[in-house]
Order: C-alpha cells, then sequence, then structure tokens
C-alpha cells in the first residue's frame, strides 16, 4: 500500500492537517479538525466556528482568506492487518472550494484530490494516485464538460516520491495549498 502508518500514528494527523489548511483560513483559531473512527476506517476532517460539524465528513466546511468562498477538506483511512499488526493506509485525501451565492448557493469550484492507491489498473491511476485538481466551475459559455473529469496531476513526475510517506505526501499537499491559496484565492479578493 501507499501512504501506510502504523495504526497508534493515524491520530498524530490531527495537527498536521490543521497546520497544512492555516493558509486558507482567516481566522486559524476557528479552524477544527475532527476525529471519525469506524470498524474499517479512520477520518479526519475539518469545519469551521459557526458551520455545523453533524453529519457527514463530507459536508463539513470552513470559510476561506476569500469572503464567499468556502472550503472542506477530509482524509480517510482505511484499516487492514499485517499479520497482528494494524496498519491505516490513506484511501483519499481530498480538498474542495467551494463559490456561495445567494441565487445558485453553493457551487463547487476547485478540487485538490489524492487517491494514492487507486488501483494500478484503474483507467487514469498515475494522475489519480498523484495530488491532482478537478477545475469544476467554469465559464457556462464552454461547450465541453471535460474539466469536472480531468485529473491534472501536480505530481506525476515524482508520484513514487510522494506516496513514499506520509511526510512527503503532507509535503506537497501543504505546497500545493499555498499555490491554491496565492494563486487562485488571492486572485478572487
Amino acid at each position: 500500500m501507499n501512504i501506510e502508518i502504523p495504526s497508534r500514528e493515524v491520530t498524530r494527523r490531527i495537527p498536521s492537517v490543521r497546520r497544512f489548511l492555516k493558509p486558507l483560513v482567516e481566522r486559524p483559531a476557528d479552524l477544527y479538525v475532527l476525529p471519525k473512527s469506524s470498524a474499517e476506517e479512520f477520518v479526519v476532517s475539518a469545519h469551521g466556528k459557526g458551520f455545523s460539524n453533524s453529519g457527514t465528513f463530507n459536508t463539513f466546511r470552513f470559510r476561506t482568506v476569500v469572503p464567499n468562498f468556502y472550503a472542506m477538506y477530509y482524509e480517510r483511512w482505511k484499516r487492514h492487518y499485517i499479520g497482528k499488526n494494524e496498519y491505516y493506509y490513506l484511501y483519499q485525501a481530498y480538498l474542495h472550494l467551494y463559490h456561495i451565492d445567494r441565487v445558485n448557493g453553493e457551487t463547487e469550484f476547485l478540487l485538490l484530490h489524492c487517491d494514492p492507491n487507486e488501483p494500478k489498473a484503474a483507467a487514469h491511476a498515475i494522475y489519480k494516485q498523484s495530488l491532482h485538481l478537478h477545475i469544476e466551475s467554469i465559464n457556462a459559455a464552454w461547450p465541453h464538460d471535460i474539466w469536472p473529469h480531468s485529473h491534472i496531476a501536480l505530481n506525476v513526475a515524482y508520484l513514487n516520491t510522494m506516496l513514499t510517506n506520509i511526510e512527503s505526501l503532507t509535503h506537497a499537499m501543504e505546497v500545493a495549498i499555498v499555490m491554491l491559496k496565492e494563486e487562485v484565492l488571492d486572485l478572487l479578493k
């Protein structure tokens, strides 16, 4: 498995996630990172002050540095055993940015995904395993709906290095999040 950690280390993701999401939020003190576990998986998700933390992790939101733009982040870790030893492997690490307006409500804008254990035989696996972008909201006049289905890989040439361990993936995530803040969100202010 790519990005695999012993079970005792999975809760250590909470401060790491909080740290790498900080550039996206105006008030870091209003960002909460919560764990949730079941028999099969461990989820680390973020939500902001004033937002509900009930429901499922993919409904949590937090405010970004740009008015009318919210975000959602979660990691899904799947439990498995090697002999008698319990481990978790990273199944998904997903960051979504949403535009909020009174007429249309919430619209997905830009997504940063990583599916490090996508089966190698699956279509687009090399791109999905890497940190990759989905561009969701684009000019409505564009005649082709290709962007939401495209996996714009950010680290494809360094996939093996990025998937070596959770620290290398975390570093890649930190760099990508700062890039999104500076090259996308800051331009929307």
